[in-house]
């Protein structure tokens, strides 16, 4: 049984909001969270559903790295008790630009405004934020991943979803059911994105019980980057500067490398920024995780011999004092689609009262939110525009009406005795972490030294590499104090050998693998050559490197720099009188499907039931009866905390076999000889507790199943003659594997043509198609005919008949 809950996200007669969080219930045992978005204005409302079932959450998966998406997560963790102990799946990307996301969004959030927040509630920092998405599991593409415990049944599958990089669509199974989670995806191909893989592998997602997709599409329209180029230099060269608010890590890297790549190819010296606060660790994760982006993003980084996010024109700014330092036009991209958090509100309350300035949005947002409302006029306004006024072959300008009052989060650095007193507890902190590390290497000792301690000699009591001997300092934290080369806790500093093990000593930890003991190539080096610095790799030693050369650079280091370079800060709450005099526009740059290949793509799932979610009803209403049309019938569009039945329509039971009817089966090996396999027919009847027919015979087998499942019996056929009608009427049953690269090479050796056209695809004689399946399933498509027959008889020799 497979039921579903919008909790966020899906259409209401209420306000619109983007925030996905989705609940998927398998059996009313397994419940799986799908995302954990807020809204934009981290609305503590929007939890109160989320914060009552968190102790009955199993599992958490997350999809996009956008607020969106997983903006409450963080919050969760930290204020919900028991959430931050659900395990937590999600590809690489997404954990990485989630981090940066959460990071520039919490810095200005309402809750960790300086008087806003309760004083009997920890502060969430950077630390927080970083030690929270580090505990989260990471998959690739394709993984099949099996749990265990409670969720063994479970089996996930990620897949490339497009839209935001990392962007997944999940496979659950389930039993009998079969999900797909598809929610926020693009078919096309971008500047730094793969087409999402329903449309690149439809075979590995094809067929499933329920498909679960997000009605929000995209308006498709062509020549985007003419459009956005258009506006801008509309801005800058009538003397006006360009505001685009973005995302902090996702679609904001579409962006910042189109305009960069355009600066540089038409030579502009317009100055052009991103501000955010993280900005600098985006760009260190992004150029870090190339081979998660498209082919076209690695053959630059192999032509020019530098990552595509290194960038020649575009700078990245932390705060709005960038953008003021710079006088004249200038194009500024800033985080904060929504312009409730990050530099991007600030930023456009300076902007926007010069009438020369534009304003690009290239995102939607929620309609509570200031840009909502700015986005709500400027559809007012446009709405009298066609495409025969002047306006109407590029973007739609307009002026709106609005004079209020902006409430501003600030971030200021801290100074004088605040910045003490966070110094001070960070200390603290730190103390009370290296603490346990240094309790934890101790009980690790402690269980892995030998039960005998005559297995070690003193040889190797005696010596202990200087690089060990660091390395157990570092794990000791401030323990390391009592551990020092010149402290003893009784004085026998004229001692050599030190016969009896006394306090503070540890002993070593004896390493071992399949073969034993591993022996350390140091301790046989003669002493002169130890002098001679020796060392056990021979590869630096050829080398002759005494600094970095030759050694392979982490990545890690940047983000332990932009770790290291976030200044403590503190969010300061001011509030501005604004009057918008700019002009605004809208360029869709969302990375999203757009209805027609939506209409074209969904279909060719073949999902046996349909569910849509969109923010809006009408959008969602409209793409269902676009979809009913092509054939799918069983569509299903639920609005936020309804439950939705799509529970596969199919009963599964368990019937047990007499010794006698199983010794008359016609058993037969499978070619892995994993399986025992037979072929029977006979009758289903439901034991209702009613007197059966006089003439029926009494039932031969009888299982007792689990409370949960219907009491079944297996009757048999009333004659012989109606045995030997239906054993006709059986089909075969083939089981087996087979391997697409055997098969061509026996159907050419038969002397039919056949070619690899795609994955899991073999097309013979240039009409017929060989398609593998999940689950070594096999699908032969194509005209009837001679070929057909031949090809489906070499594909059936290749599997065992069981009949």
């Amino acid at each position: 049984m497979f039921t579903f809950i919008p909790l966020l996200g899906a259409s209401t007669s209420a306000s619109t909001s983007l925030a996905s969080q989705s609940l998927l219930t398998f059996d009313q045992n397994v419940r799986v969270l799908i995302d954990v978005g807020w809204d934009d204005k981290f609305d503590l409302q929007l939890l109160s559903e989320l914060e009552r079932l968190t102790p009955t959450i199993d599992l958490i998966l997350l999809t996009h790295a956008t607020i969106s998406h997983l903006g409450a997560y963080v919050y969760a963790c930290k204020r919900f008790p028991g959430f931050d102990a659900i395990p937590v799946y999600a590809t690489l990307p997404v954990i990485n630009m989630g981090r940066v996301a959460t990071i520039d969004a919490y810095s200005t959030a309402w809750f960790t405004t300086s008087g806003t927040s309760s004083s009997s509630q920890e502060p969430i920092q950077p630390s927080d934020i970083d030690a929270i998405f580090d505990k989260i599991h990471a998959l690739k593409y394709s993984q099949q991943l099996t749990l265990t415990a409670k969720l063994s049944s479970l089996r996930l599958t990620a897949h490339n979803a497009g839209h935001t990089l990392g962007g997944t669509l999940w496979r659950l199974h389930y039993g009998q059911e079969d999900v797909i989670y598809a929610v926020d995806w693009n078919h096309a191909v971008e500047r730094h994105l793969n087409s999402s893989a329903l449309l690149t592998a439809p075979e590995q997602l094809s067929r499933p019980t329920a498909l679960i997709c997000g009605a929000r599409t995209g308006t498709g329209i062509r020549r985007r980057e003419d459009l956005l180029l258009s506006a801008i230099l509309r801005g800058v060269e009538r003397g006006g500067s360009v505001f685009i608010p973005t995302s902090t890590s996702a679609r904001a890297l579409e962006l910042c490398h189109l305009l960069d790549s355009i600066w540089v190819e038409r030579k502009y010296t317009i100055p052009l920024l991103f501000v955010s606060r993280a900005g600098s660790r985006t760009f260190a994760y992004a150029r870090s995780m190339l081979e998660w982006m498209s082919p076209a993003i690695v053959r630059e980084w192999e032509e020019k011999g530098t990552s595509p996010f290194v960038f020649k024109c575009l700078k990245v700014g932390t705060s709005e004092d960038d953008v003021h330092e710079i006088r004249g036009p200038k194009v500024v991209l800033a985080s904060g689609q929504g312009l409730e958090w990050g530099v991007g509100r600030e930023i456009f309350a300076r902007l926007s009262d010069d009438p020369e300035n534009i304003a690009i949005f290239t995102q939607g947002a929620d309609s509570e939110s200031f840009a909502g409302e700015i986005l709500m006029l400027w559809k007012a306004a446009t709405e009298g525009m066609s495409d025969d006024d002047d306006a109407g072959s590029g973007p739609k300008f307009a002026r709106i009406d609005l004079q209020q009052q902006l409430e501003i989060r600030k971030c200021v650095p801290l100074q004088g005795d605040e910045l003490e007193s966070y110094l001070a507890e960070e200390r603290a902190r730190k103390n009370l972490a290296d603490r346990q590390t240094a309790m934890d290497l101790k009980n690790r000792n402690i269980l892995d030294q030998p039960d005998s301690e005559s297995e070690s000699s003193e040889s190797e009591e005696e010596e202990e590499s200087e690089e060990d001997m660091e390395v157990e300092k570092s794990d000791l934290g401030i323990f390391s104090l009592t551990q020092d080369n010149d402290v003893y806790d009784s004085d026998i500093r004229g001692a050599k050998l030190m016969k009896n093990k006394m306090f503070p000593y540890i002993p070593r930890r004896i390493r071992r693998d399949t073969y034993g003991e591993i022996i350390r190539v140091e301790d046989y080096v003669r002493a002169e050559e130890r002098d001679e610095g020796v060392t056990n790799d021979s590869t630096e030693n050829a080398q002759g490197a005494t600094g970095n050369i030759g050694k392979k650079r982490k990545w890690t280091d940047d983000r332990e720099e932009d770790k290291s370079s976030i200044t403590p800060s503190k969010a300061v709450l001011e509030y501005v009188d604004i009057v918008v005099r700019c002009e605004i526009t809208f360029i869709e740059y969302e990375g999203l499907a757009d209805a027609r290949s939506m209409q074209m793509i969904i279909p060719q799932v073949q999902a046996r039931k349909l569910i849509l979610i969109a923010d809006s009803i009408e959008q969602a209403d409209a793409l269902a009866k676009s979809l009913r049309d092509t054939g799918i019938q069983d569509i299903y569009v639920p609005s936020s905390g309804k439950s939705v039945n799509a529970s596969m329509d199919a009963n599964a039971y368990v019937v047990t076999l007499t010794y006698d009817l199983a010794h008359w089966l016609n058993w037969q090996n499978t070619a892995s000889g994993e399986y025992t396999v037979a072929q029977l027919k006979g009758k289903l009847l439901m034991n209702d507790g009613l007197s059966s027919d006089a003439s029926s015979q009494e039932p031969e087998l009888i299982y007792s199943p689990p409370s949960h499942l219907k009491e079944v019996t297996l009757g048999r056929l009333a004659t012989r003659r109606d045995l030997a009608v239906a054993s006709t009427k059986t089909k075969p049953l083939f089981v087996g594997d087979i391997r697409l690269a055997e098969l061509r090479r026996r159907l050419m050796t038969e002397g039919h043509r056949a070619e690899f056209r795609g994955e899991g695809v073999l097309l013979c004689d240039g009409h017929i198609l060989v398609r593998k399946l999940e689950d070594s399933k096999v699908l032969i498509e194509g005209g009837v005919g001679t070929e057909f027959y031949e090809i489906r008889k070499i594909v059936d020799s290749f599997l065992a008949r069981i009949l």
